[in-house]
């Protein structure tokens, strides 16, 4: 998210702090978005989505590409399958790499590099195990 949106300063927490503890509606706030990441969605991020869709924000559901029938099913079946968006992390990387990409002029390659920079920073300030971290070959 830092990466994307430059001009912005995105809070880094780690990645077991919670929400309601952090104040925070989601991961990620962007403007009257609110981003959601899990590995495993279950129904209590889904409340999370219902509790942004409440307060006129909108959730976003950032899930691996295997996860995200599960989730859809989740949001079906507490009524908000029309007020949350559900995306495969792996399309949300490729679609801000291209973004990004075409941006500035920079490569693909160059982009992703960037932005696992990034991330390995952001795991090097918040995180205190370092075996998150993302190693390029």
């Amino acid at each position: 998210m830092q990466t994307r949106h430059p001009d912005r300063d995105v809070p880094n927490h780690p990645g077991h702090a919670g929400d309601l503890q952090t104040g925070r509606t989601g991961d990620f706030e962007v403007d009257s978005i609110s981003y959601h990441v899990t590995a495993t969605p279950g129904r209590d991020v889904i409340e999370k989505c219902r509790a942004n869709a409440a307060a006129n924000r909108h959730p976003v559901l950032v899930v691996p590409g295997e996860q995200v029938l599960k989730a859809k099913h989740l949001a079906e079946d507490e009524g908000i399958s029309d007020r949350v968006t559900i995306l495969a992390l792996e399309d949300f990387v490729a679609q801000n790499v291209i973004e990004i990409s075409v941006e500035h002029g920079h490569d693909f390659y160059s982009t992703l590099q960037q932005i696992i920079m990034e991330y390995n920073r952001r795991i090097e300030e918040a995180e205190t195990d370092m075996a998150l971290k993302i190693e390029l070959l």
